[in-house]
């Protein structure tokens, strides 16, 4: 049987799918904005670390719980009632955190969030890996990774003149969410198939890929605690604004993370992939050290560059970690081994915002990064260990590296298919020769 491809341009390729990459780069500029309103609120209601911290937990357990369970929901209402429900819900929440400051309203209000931004994305992500074409599926899914990205830049930029406590930010994160629907409506495709893979538990991973597992969850401990603690951090150095110098340290951890995944991503192609984890976690613990303990003292463009240079290390070793146990998988069962990968990274998204805000509650907003130093280099010892214990996955039977995220299963069932219509493509004599009855 010859196997078909899409036809079309390559500007039809992104026409199809751009709806929806738009879309959900303003759910991301909301989530961006959500990460620096939040917490400098409860800053300015006088909240200790460890509450901040609870809160942040809460809706990264939501994100957990929504990951797993919107393919479900999808398959019963239907991708566009599912966004529409989604973006909704978390649009009332986002204005809902403005009516009380009690940490049991957060807590509930922000596992809402979390629930319906991971279903949103679930939906979103779904739709552009079934409107992709096979032979440029790849190249589509690198442009969606990157536009997110930006969103996530973007949205504290649109906060920063909103007065920390006041209704203003929350207002602009619910206009947002409710924003990000737009597109949606106004798009021609037929809603695409619900997500299918279901996620190795993660004991049935550690037997196979235990440097993966630990990894990732690292990779969720410290990502997740700094990502949505860092506004709480920068007040030591801020000068004027602190939502406007929040911004600009986010873009920069950010912009170090997307100049950072690509080499990464190649270099593992070519070496033991736990060597560039390693590596990277040296790197993004030594950049947390020094910001932990000298960023009283230095100039902000100094420790923006510092910030850049954590965020290359850090937010860039979650793709290798995929990649490694996609190496290490059972033929063909590669999409559950990573949608897997993506539970032990929320659980580790949950954990890291509690047990920083834990060291930051005795040691002050410094022990933000102290705890993503120690996290790191306990991560490098790890993958140096379990480097010396089992022999590397060899070249010839590496996957090629594919870039990825930490949002929904979609994006890796969408990363698995862009690697296996590679493969068809160097390959195409073999598809052929099943159709020599033809001649």
């Amino acid at each position: 049987m010859i196997r078909t491809t899409d036809s079309g341009s390559g500007t039809d390729s992104y026409r199809n799918v751009a709806a929806i990459v738009i879309a959900l780069a303003i759910l991301q500029m909301a989530t961006g904005a959500l990460s620096v309103v939040g917490p400098l609120t409860l800053v300015s209601q006088g909240a200790a670390p460890l509450k901040i911290g609870a809160i942040v937990s809460s809706y990264a357990l939501g994100f957990m719980l929504g990951a797993r369970l919107a393919p479900r929901e999808i398959m019963q209402i239907g991708h566009i009632r599912a966004i529409a429900g989604f973006a909704a819900a978390a649009s009332l929440g986002a204005a809902a955190l403005y009516v009380s400051g009690a940490m049991a309203w957060w807590m509930l209000v922000q596992f809402i969030i979390g629930l319906s931004v991971a279903g949103f994305l679930a939906s979103g992500e779904s739709w552009i890996a079934d409107a992709a074409p096979s032979q440029s599926r790849g190249a589509i899914l690198g442009f969606y990774l990157v536009t997110s990205k930006l969103g996530f830049m973007a949205g504290p930029f649109l906060v920063a003149g909103a007065p920390a406590g006041t209704a203003t930010g929350f207002l602009i994160v619910a206009a947002l969410l409710t924003a990000s629907l737009i597109p949606v409506c106004a798009t021609r495709r037929a809603e695409p198939a619900a997500p299918t893979a279901k996620p190795f538990s993660p004991l049935r991973i550690w037997k196979i890929a235990p440097s993966a597992i630990i990894a990732a969850l690292v990779s969720g401990m410290v990502s997740g605690a700094v990502l949505q603690l860092y506004a709480v951090f920068i007040q030591d150095f801020a000068v004027g604004s602190v939502t406007q110098t929040a911004a600009w340290f986010n873009a920069a951890m950010i912009g170090g993370s997307v100049l950072a995944t690509w080499p990464a991503g190649m270099l593992s192609d070519r070496m033991d992939r736990r060597m560039v984890i390693a590596g990277l976690a040296m790197v993004a613990g030594a950049a947390a050290l020094v910001m932990a303990l000298f960023s009283g003292m230095l100039p902000r463009m100094a420790i923006f560059t510092i910030a850049a240079i954590w965020g290359a290390g850090a937010l860039s070793y979650y793709g290798v970690a995929v990649a490694h146990a996609a190496d290490r998988a059972p033929e063909g069962q590669a999409t559950s081994m990573m949608s897997g990968i993506l539970m032990v990274w929320a659980l580790g998204s949950m954990i890291g915002p509690l047990a920083a805000s834990t060291v930051m509650s005795f040691i002050g907003p410094s022990g933000l990064f102290l705890f993503a130093a120690v996290t790191l280099f306990s991560l490098t010892g790890l993958m140096l260990v379990r480097r010396t214990g089992t022999a590397p996955v060899r070249d010839e039977d590496k996957s090629d590296f594919e870039p990825t995220a930490t949002t929904s299963v979609s994006v890796v069932e969408m990363t698995e298919r862009a690697e296996e219509d590679q493969e068809w493509s160097e390959a195409p004599e073999a598809e052929f020769e099943d159709a020599s009855w033809r001649d």
